[in-house]
């Protein structure tokens, strides 16, 4: 495995434990790590606003955006070697220099553009298609949940043509995005980071994850 991208999720970043546990665990990855916060906290005060001052979906899904990147600026003080990125190729240098890179994501995603601009995309699909743009290897969602369930179990691979719906687990597009790009995208409890290590090596993994292809 070359690049491995990592979306953590907002409600993750709310704790400096699982911050220090989740950073540990990546700092002795072999791959090229690249990170992709979630937008959290600060996601919700857009939301407010959104309702409070009648702003504009497509407004809205950038200001999210923005939010996301005030959690990059966090991680990058709190992650060794790391160095923050707004473009691709920026990301693709830090990797060559062997640091983690940590996306700012609006210049990207403004450049590229080919996202709906509303409240049905969210850092999940961003990561996604940063992950794809960058034909990487596997994009990790880091979640509070241990994957998606089926029958009250966890399944540990799923077809994106299969299911309709990621409701709980991620926002529908990334199912539209596996579809169209054949990327890789595993849904993994980040309080388990360790289960990282396992889908880096291919070792089997006795932690319950989700793997969703094509």
């Amino acid at each position: 495995m070359k690049t491995l991208v990592v979306k953590v999720g907002g409600s993750l970043l709310r704790s400096p434990v699982i911050i220090s546990n989740i950073a540990n665990i990546l700092a002795r990855l072999k791959p090229g790590k690249v990170i992709v916060p979630g937008g959290g906290i600060f996601a919700d005060v857009v939301r407010k606003l959104f309702v409070e001052h009648k702003i504009t979906s497509e407004e809205a899904h950038y200001m999210a955006i923005k939010a996301m990147e005030i959690h990059s600026v966090m991680l990058s003080y709190r992650l060794r070697t790391s160095k923050l990125c707004s473009t691709l190729e920026e990301i693709v240098s830090t990797l060559s220099e062997g640091k983690i890179a940590i996306v700012l994501p609006y210049e990207i995603i403004r450049k590229v553009n080919i996202l709906p601009e509303s409240w049905s995309i969210t850092s999940d699909s961003i990561a996604v298609l940063i992950g794809i743009l960058l034909g990487a290897d596997l994009v990790v969602l880091l979640k509070n949940v241990d994957g998606v369930y089926v029958n009250g179990k966890v399944v540990k691979e799923l077809k994106a043509s299969s299911v309709s719906t990621l409701k709980g687990y991620a926002d529908d597009y990334v199912l539209e995005l596996i579809k169209r790009f054949k990327v890789k995208v595993a849904i993994v409890n980040g309080l388990k980071p360790e289960i990282l290590k396992y889908l880096v090596s291919g070792r089997k993994c006795p932690q319950p994850y989700t793997l969703i292809t094509a």
